[in-house]
Parts: structure tokens; sequence; C-alpha cells
């Protein structure tokens, strides 16, 4: 087996985000948000679900990102690309 066999993938994630603030009189602004996370859609592996045991024909293969493998999925955090949208009125 060679060096550094069970290393993981490395961590590669582009986030980005544009923004636009109109003014609605004096008193009142309104805003419009949109926000690409994983812009390049590349996928982020955990460490921890590379498979170890020396078994298998999926010895050292990353198999789920970090918010798959904890079962929560939290946006910005590994998994596949999200885009959100939002405006806010403020007063």
């Amino acid at each position: 087996m060679g060096r550094n066999l069970f290393r993981g993938p490395g961590f590669v994630d582009w986030d980005g985000s544009l923004g636009k603030t109109w003014k609605l009189g004096e008193r009142f602004n309104l805003q419009f948000r949109g926000e690409v996370f994983n812009v390049l859609n590349h996928p982020i592996f955990s460490q921890g679900s590379i498979r170890k045991n020396m078994s298998g024909s999926s010895l050292g293969l990353a198999r789920a990102t970090p918010d798959v493998q904890v079962a929560n999925p939290v946006i910005g955090s590994g998994g596949s690309r999200h885009i959100q949208l939002g405006r806010k009125l403020i007063f």
C-alpha cells in the first residue's frame, strides 16, 4: 500500500452572492439578494465516509458529503449547489 492511503479529499467550495437595494421614499428600502452555495457544484466528501476496513472493492472510497453523513443538510456544508433568493423591506 502507498503512503497516506486513508487521507481524504480536499475541500473546495466557492460561494457567491449579489444584492441590490432600492430606495423607496425617505424611510423605506427594498433589498433583493441572490446567493449561490457551491457555485461549481464540486462534490466535497466527508473524511469519515471513507471506508477503512480491508474488505470489499470500495476500500478508500468516499461516499457521503459532510451534511449527508450526519443527517443534517445545512446549506453551504459540502452538499450540491444551492441557490436562494430573498427580498427584504427595511423601514
